[in-house]
């Protein structure tokens, strides 16, 4: 039960977090990615729209004066750039923004090819001076902001303590100088950047964890990566935002609620390591975000990096943990993968023909675009399937019709046990307030729907039997008064699923309330369960009525 509460509560915060930022985005990177450049990028722009994702990593290869090739990956160590070394480039940036994709992020590394000595003003100034020109071409180029990965590649050891540094103290407070330094070049250029990083302070998840708070470093540890972190934030504009977008989430399980508990962690855990000044900020500021293998879905069961089957496939496993991710997550999602392809490409290279993701896992563009947009996409499957009559509707009588019209009662009063329409029932928390009925008068397409008035935590039910690992679009229409619900849940031999694992979708809010407004939602059984029930929920003040019909469940084909 306990459990069940906690997750209950992080399932409120994540909720209120999405309605606050708005719609979760799934961001696409990937080794091709990281190999093609923008000409390859604006070339194939219309096989990459295709893919449900909000945007994608673009890696930046322009070249010098001299016509050597850069890379803005390399930004930290590289000589003085020119803006004009990377006019075409923002160009097509621009035009690949224009399009779908409309939160686009330029790739940088933050483990630089040389170690930069922490005292040395020149080579911090060149660092700053080049990735503010990588945030002049994300804000030039119509991007997002900058996708920041500071794995440490050449083994530099750039944020760890070495004994040239000198003592702990004294380096820790020159990296927040050089952090602020950074952050606030790159501002001056884009003060609405977005820093989508695969580890903020997540990176030393275990400091907090273990709660090493700031004020413990100088006795403890050798890191300097939240110092540098904490210069963010000195720095930070008030339209900026920072993502923990964690690579730990590759390994993380929906089943074990890792998503959840990591973005909790990230919100309340890792202040410890951010200095008490700089808090308010972090709050504001920083998101939770999460990275997302795709190679754990395809490789065999030898690989370290693997998920097996979830109710007989892994298509099953990927959906379920992406969904929570999605959940959890603040906004964004990064989606990486290693041995595939997003999109056959037009290149002219020895893996032209390469496998994708979808060949490799197939299903996979149509599960991420379900879970990108539920709605919309459920809705497109649903209207085609049912026009088709290749999707049928597994509820009881959606209609609501009554089993025998002489059973009737007045349309004023309490639906009893004795005349309840077939396949309907309802449940109230409190017995004695407010009324069920049935209204003769209203309905979607008829004259039949269920009524409530004056309920206020209660639900209309229909029910189906449900196999694990089987996929169901959901949808119902409510009219009236109040703030309706539609709500799916799961019982196992006629007990209720514990913890709850509650879907729940809202009415269109862009309709008038007192005309019919549709929800529409994608749920997939749990392997603990036999049966979907469906609620509709009611919500109202004691003097309001709302009606529902037509409450609808799929299977997805």
């Amino acid at each position: 039960m306990r459990c069940s509460l906690i997750l209950a509560l992080l399932l409120a915060l994540t909720a209120a977090q999405a309605d606050d930022l708005g719609q979760k985005r799934f961001i696409g990177h990937s080794w091709d990615l990281l190999w093609v450049n923008t000409q390859d990028l604006v070339r194939n722009q219309a096989a990459l729209e295709k893919l449900p994702l909000d945007g994608i990593g673009i890696s930046i290869y322009a070249n010098n004066a001299e016509g050597k090739q850069i890379n803005l990956r390399a930004a930290m160590t590289e000589p003085p750039w020119e803006r004009s070394w990377f006019e075409e480039e923002i160009g097509r940036v621009k035009q690949m923004s224009a399009g779908k994709f409309k939160h686009n992020l330029i790739c940088t590394y933050w483990a630089p090819r040389r170690r930069l000595a922490w005292n040395d003003d020149a080579a911090w100034a060149n660092a700053a001076h080049n990735l503010a020109i990588a945030a002049w071409i994300a804000r030039a180029g119509g991007a997002k902001g900058l996708l920041m990965d500071p794995e440490d590649y050449p083994r530099s050891q750039q944020y760890t303590l070495l004994p040239e540094d000198g003592p702990y103290l004294e380096t820790s407070a020159l990296a927040r100088r050089r952090g602020a330094q950074v952050m606030q070049a790159m501002a001056t250029e884009f003060p609405d950047l977005t820093l989508l990083s695969f580890w903020l302070f997540s990176m030393n998840r275990t400091l907090y964890q273990t709660k090493v708070d700031l004020a413990d470093y100088a006795h403890t540890r050798d890191i300097l990566w939240p110092h540098f972190l904490n210069g963010f934030l000195d720095a930070i504009p008030p339209g900026a935002t920072m993502v923990d977008a964690t690579e730990h989430g590759y390994q993380f399980k929906a089943a074990d609620q890792d998503f959840y508990l990591s973005a909790w962690e990230i919100a309340k855990c890792a202040p410890m390591l951010v200095a008490p000044e700089n808090r308010a900020k972090y709050r504001n500021q920083v998101q939770a975000g999460f990275g997302l293998y795709l190679d754990m879905y395809t490789n065999d069961d030898k690989s370290f990096w693997y998920f097996g089957p979830l109710n007989g496939s892994r298509l099953n496993h990927l959906r379920a943990n992406f969904r929570q991710a999605r959940q959890a997550s603040d906004q964004y999602c990064w989606i990486y993968g290693e041995k595939y392809r997003w999109i056959k490409w037009d290149w002219k290279l020895k893996d032209r023909d390469a496998a994708t993701w979808e060949e490799q896992l197939p299903g996979f563009e149509r599960a991420l675009a379900l879970l990108a947009d539920p709605d919309g996409v459920g809705r497109k499957i649903l209207d085609e399937g049912v026009a088709q009559g290749t999707i049928a509707n597994l509820v009881a009588n959606p209609d609501c019709s009554p089993l025998k019209k002489g059973e009737l009662k007045d349309a004023a009063a309490d639906w009893t046990a004795g005349n309840l329409p077939e396949g309907w029932s309802f449940w109230r928390y409190d017995e004695k307030q407010g009324s069920f009925g049935l209204d003769t008068s209203k309905g979607l397409g008829d004259n039949y729907s269920a009524r409530a008035t004056g309920v206020n935590n209660g639900c209309f039910i229909v029910r189906i039997p449900a196999a694990p690992g089987n996929t169901y679009i959901i949808e119902g229409y409510a009219a009236g008064e109040g703030s309706p619900s539609l709500r799916a849940r799961w019982q196992k031999e006629g007990k209720w699923v514990v913890p709850n694992k509650d879907i729940i979708v809202t009415y269109d809010k862009s309709q008038d309330p007192s005309q019919w407004r549709r929800a529409i939602g994608v749920v997939d059984v749990p392997p603990e369960a036999d049966s979907l029930i469906l609620l509709m929920g009611t919500n109202l003040a004691p003097n309001q009525t709302a009606w529902f019909d037509k409450p609808g469940i799929y299977l997805l084909p």
